[in-house]
């Protein structure tokens, strides 16, 4: 039987675990997209001030097919789409820039993309002029960096192709060779020089949160993406023959789907990666954790069992779950780094062998309103997150606007609530009274944003997918409760 709620006053919120999930390229900045400038630096302030202890990004890696972060060319890189160029004048390394999309409410990827390579390789020839001191120890302690930058300039070369279609002496060339070509050394000094900044820049960015008491939660994709270094690098640490896929990574069909997902995600080749203690894998973990206080794990089941698809179907019906690396990566995991900090995204209809691997390690895992306040016998515990929704889900507006009529019924019950103008509020603070190790909130749904601000819609690919942002910090005001 459903319990009824007595709610507290919404209007004042006492709590010291609240947190806001908030895509960087999401904030108001001079350049079309947020980024590691005075952006985040005063988002945090303003999270600090507010009472917010957490502040949860999506993946800051280097855009894939349809500007999505899931689906990367190098899990060590930033995406220089994310570099301020303000810091840079400051630096000394540009002049004055003007303004781009300024009041942009949609991040055009491309246009914004464009403009500030531009302005970069002024920068970067202006950088010359230097001893560039911060570049040549940034190459030491990023041997990676490098072979991203190789990679970056060899995808130019071929018309932005995958890899496998390249020139066999540039699909071979580590192979071969321990150093960069070196008739293509100035562009590929230019990508190592925008991953340096990337880098000098976000470190500021952690700096400062930490100083503030905000802790910043990353996300970790769990596949790579084909057209990807560690793909091309690491053939033998996935299946692929002949530099083709021979199975595809997604899930099967359920009460989302008829067809499933197919992502396109190439498979690990787990008996091959045993042999080296899940080195690639451990060290993608680990590297991408170093960058924040907590990294969730996105698509966490996969570590217990993943669902593989053979390559060339058309949808993800056929396909068939395997056992993946279980506690073997994650002993070697902490025997590398100890002190990490990891969430599980526990989502989806799992095994039960999936929560006791969670909970062998005592994971946090993730618990979302929209999926559970129907369900009389979900109820999270102080080691859970508790989310309204996710960046993948609608918003809690959009959401509630959705429901068919016998739901609405039921949350006025539930809630003891006749007026269903009054149900978001009711949502919200049902919400506030779950128990939680951490409560995140969306800012679309601070800001009882409807549909139009949805973030992502898992299964499509590309507009108007990842490109919601704010055009000012003004918005903020209008939130309505107050954390003490």
């Amino acid at each position: 039987m459903f319990a009824k709620f007595a709610f507290l006053d919404f209007n004042i919120v006492m709590r010291t675990n609240l947190g806001i999930l908030m895509p960087v390229a999401s904030l108001p900045a001079r350049h079309g997209i947020g980024d590691f400038g005075e952006t985040s630096i005063r988002f945090i302030d303003w999270l600090s001030k507010n009472h917010y202890r957490y502040w949860q990004i999506l993946p800051l890696n280097p855009l894939g097919p349809g500007d999505s972060p899931y689906m990367s060319a190098c899990s060590y890189a930033f995406d220089w789409r994310y570099i301020n160029l303000d810091l840079l004048v400051e630096d000394g390394l540009l002049d004055k820039v003007p303004n781009y999309r300024k009041a942009a409410s949609e991040i055009n990827y491309w246009r914004v993309g464009n403009f500030k390579k531009k302005w970069l390789w002024k920068a970067y020839l202006n950088y010359l002029k230097t001893p560039m001191n911060g570049i040549k120890k940034f190459k030491t302690k990023n041997p990676w960096v490098v072979h991203f930058a190789t990679f970056e300039v060899f995808k130019q070369m071929n018309d932005n192709r995958a890899w496998n279609e390249w020139e066999e002496w540039q699909i071979n060339y580590f192979q071969e060779h321990t150093n960069a070509p070196k008739h293509l050394l100035k562009q590929i000094n230019f990508s190592i020089f925008i991953q340096y900044v990337a880098a000098k820049q976000w470190k500021r960015v952690l700096s400062h949160a930490r100083r503030r008491g905000v802790k910043l939660i990353a996300d970790m994709p769990f596949y790579c993406g084909f057209d990807s270094i560690e793909v091309w690098l690491n053939q033998d640490q996935f299946l692929i023959e002949n530099h083709r896929q021979t199975h595809e990574g997604g899930v099967p069909p359920d009460a989302f789907s008829d067809v499933g997902q197919l992502w396109g995600s190439p498979i690990y080749n787990f008996e091959k990666m045993k042999e080296n203690n899940y080195s690639l894998l451990v060290n993608r973990t680990g590297f991408l954790a170093s960058i924040c206080d907590y990294l969730r794990l996105d698509h966490f089941r996969a570590f217990d069992t993943y669902y593989v698809i053979p390559a060339g179907m058309p949808d993800a019906k056929i396909g068939e779950w395997k056992v993946g690396p279980r506690t073997d990566f994650f002993e070697a995991l902490y025997k590398a780094y100890p002190n990490i900090n990891l969430i599980a995204e526990d989502l989806g209809e799992l095994f039960p062998s999936v929560l006791e691997l969670r909970d062998h390690y005592n994971f946090p895992g993730m618990f979302i309103v929209e999926f559970t306040v129907f369900d009389q016998n979900a109820w999270p515990n102080n080691n859970m997150i508790v989310y309204t929704g996710t960046h993948d889900n609608a918003t809690l507006l959009g959401w509630l606007n959705s429901l068919p009529r016998h739901d609405i019924d039921h949350l006025k019950w539930k809630f003891n609530e006749q007026d269903e103008s009054k149900l978001f509020d009711r949502l919200f603070e049902y919400t506030l009274s779950l128990p939680s190790l951490m409560t995140i909130f969306p800012l679309q749904d601070l800001l009882k944003l409807d549909n139009r601000a949805r973030l992502n819609t898992p299964g499509t690919v590309g507009y108007p997918n990842f490109v919601w942002k704010i055009k000012s910090f003004d918005c903020l005001k209008k939130i309505k409760f107050k954390i003490k």
